[in-house]
């Protein structure tokens, strides 16, 4: 028989050896209570680190979020949650909002007026929707225009910073600011007070306060600096400099500098400058359509990304198409726009043979620009909308969107009267659909600035 003490010291030894083989497994258990801010919580269920930074904590029938700062270490070590991970999930959070903010930027989603900055993805107080509406007439320093033009009496609001290129009877949709009451001496000598909007200044990165990047506020006020001078509103943004009367859209058909546009966007140019990209070239204009509605112009340069046009007679009838053009810049911004829609007619107004009927949407500054087929080649050249207020007038319907384009066999027929341009024109591709055809258009698009 052993000593009693032999006995004991032989347990004590057997349950350390014990302890030792169980205690990595209890080491790595994942903890399932948790405290966060004086708040206990019980059986979670599961540790994982979401978006920007901050973890996610499941439990039986919801969950919480923390900080990693708000959490034990321990908590976090036994859910295997590192300092890399939390870090490489704030980085990507930053550059999905530093991309967000780029876009909503030139969106022109953030506007000035009278010295404030405003955040328009956000509901702001002041600022009313209108749809719609009906330019009555552009006056100095903004527009008369109808809110409500389908109601039986004629309304009128005066708008500042509408878009360039709107005209009397024009329709446009916008957001603006309620800004007091207008005065203004109508042709018959009476005085009228309006209530007057803005639409708002474009604001540019270095414009908007950082409270407002952050989204901790959803407006703030210009440095005094930075205002507007009493009296005076600053124009908005040109990528031409002094002096700019309109824009236009046009596509590169050669590699060394020639492109398409519309003659009516050119007709009563004293100088015409073509943006490409980030860079601005003097244009000339070489040849002219005037019954088509077609100019060819050329820039100095050997590396523009030049668009095939289609050597078919003619499309075919709901053909898929796009465009990519210019509309609005001082509302959407200065980069390419694209919509689609379909050939909805294979004649245009009163069954113009030489123009396709198209629902593709299209605005002001969208003229000039290439119709597009799904292989990426010019079907035609967009050209005009339909006045809605002259059809209201003629047939007493509003008609939905009614577009039209000059068919591409025109731009061929202009082309061959000048001399050698056939040898640097790509060829026209086979009917096999191209891989990325709207970043080819989106390539070989520019903007025609007129002076």
């Amino acid at each position: 028989m052993r000593p009693l003490w032999k006995v004991v010291l032989m347990k004590v030894l057997a349950g350390i050896f014990v302890a030792l083989l169980v205690w990595p497994a209890l080491a790595s258990e994942k903890m399932t209570t948790v405290t966060i801010d004086g708040t206990a919580y019980f059986e979670v269920q599961d540790v994982h680190v979401g978006t920007g930074g901050r973890v996610v904590i499941i439990l039986p029938g919801g969950g919480t979020t923390a900080t990693a700062d708000k959490l034990p270490a321990g908590f976090l070590a036994s859910w295997g949650i590192t300092e890399e991970q939390l870090a490489a999930s704030k980085a990507a959070a930053e550059k999905q909002s530093e991309l967000a903010l780029a876009q909503a930027i030139r969106a022109g989603s953030f506007r000035e007026v009278d010295g404030v900055v405003y955040d328009l993805r956000k509901v702001q107080p002041g600022w009313r929707k209108f749809s719609d509406a009906k330019i009555l007439q552009v006056v100095e320093g903004g527009a008369l225009v109808d809110p409500t033009p389908f109601q039986a009496t004629t309304t009128a609001i005066f708008v500042r910073n509408l878009p360039r290129g709107l005209a009397d009877s024009d329709k446009a949709s916008f957001l603006a600011k309620a800004t007091g009451e207008f005065s203004y001496i109508n042709k018959f000598g009476f005085e009228h007070t309006l209530h007057a909007f803005d639409v708002g200044r474009v604001c540019q990165r270095n414009e908007i306060p950082d409270v407002i990047v952050s989204g901790a506020q959803g407006a703030a006020s210009l440095p005094i600096a930075a205002r507007p001078k009493s009296g005076e509103r600053p124009a908005q943004p040109s990528p031409g400099g002094e002096g700019l009367r309109g824009i236009g859209s046009g596509f590169f058909i050669t590699s060394d500098g020639y492109l398409l546009t519309n003659f009516h966007v050119v007709r009563e140019a004293e100088r015409v400058e073509v943006k490409y990209k980030t860079r601005v070239f003097k244009a000339k204009v070489v040849e002219v359509d005037k019954v088509n509605d077609l100019a060819l112009l050329k820039v100095t340069g050997t590396d523009f990304a030049p668009l095939a046009i289609s050597h078919k007679d003619s499309a075919d009838l709901g053909d898929e198409v796009f465009t990519i053009g210019f509309p609005n810049i001082d509302m959407q911004g200065l980069e390419p726009k694209y919509t689609d829609g379909k050939i909805s007619s294979l004649a245009g107004m009163r069954d113009d043979p030489s123009e396709y009927q198209i629902s593709v949407p299209v605005q002001p500054g969208n003229s000039g620009g290439p119709l597009c087929d799904v292989n990426g080649e010019v079907v035609g050249i967009v050209v005009s909308r339909l006045n809605d207020l002259a059809v209201l007038r003629e047939s007493g319907t509003v008609p939905q969107n009614v577009n039209y384009a000059v068919k591409a066999k025109h731009a061929l027929r202009l082309l061959q009267a000048v001399k050698g341009i056939d040898a640097v024109l790509p060829p026209s591709k086979p009917a096999v659909k191209a891989s990325r055809p709207v970043q080819a258009a989106e390539d070989a698009v520019a903007m025609i600035m007129i002076y």
